[in-house]
């Protein structure tokens, strides 16, 4: 699907678009060239073709004034590059880690007894087409 030649311009492309920051790892030092663009595209089929004409694009040396032209001139491949990119990151398991975020608290609510009583109320009732 994605050749390795396409995988390296994929990273340079995703590293300047997710440099490090303290505590966040990079793009590629998050790994988002391998397994993890693969499982975004087989999540998102339908990146595949703007995503390899965004990596054509920029396949140069000036990355960065490669993606400002595509965010200029061909912005469904620029959206699915970012997207495709965006994804990979946040599936990494280095970038959950270094996220300062536990999610939000959930209440447990255990409410067999009143689950019981809803199937109770439907095996008493029978089967019935409408």
């Amino acid at each position: 699907m994605i050749s390795p030649e396409q995988r390296r311009i994929f990273a340079a492309a995703a590293d300047v678009l997710i440099p490090a920051a303290d505590p966040m790892p990079s793009a590629t030092a998050a790994g988002v060239d391998g397994a993890l663009l693969d499982q975004v595209l087989e999540y998102r089929p339908d990146l595949v073709e703007p995503l390899v004409a965004a990596l054509a694009e920029c396949s140069g040396p000036d990355v960065p004034s490669a993606l400002d032209a595509l965010a200029r001139d061909r912005p469904r491949e620029f959206e699915a590059l970012t997207i495709s990119a965006a994804g990979a990151y946040f599936l990494s398991p280095a970038v959950k880690a270094a996220m300062p975020y536990d999610g939000a608290p959930r209440a447990v609510h255990d409410d067999v007894d009143g689950y019981i009583d809803l199937l109770a109320n439907v095996v008493e009732r029978g089967f019935v087409i409408r």
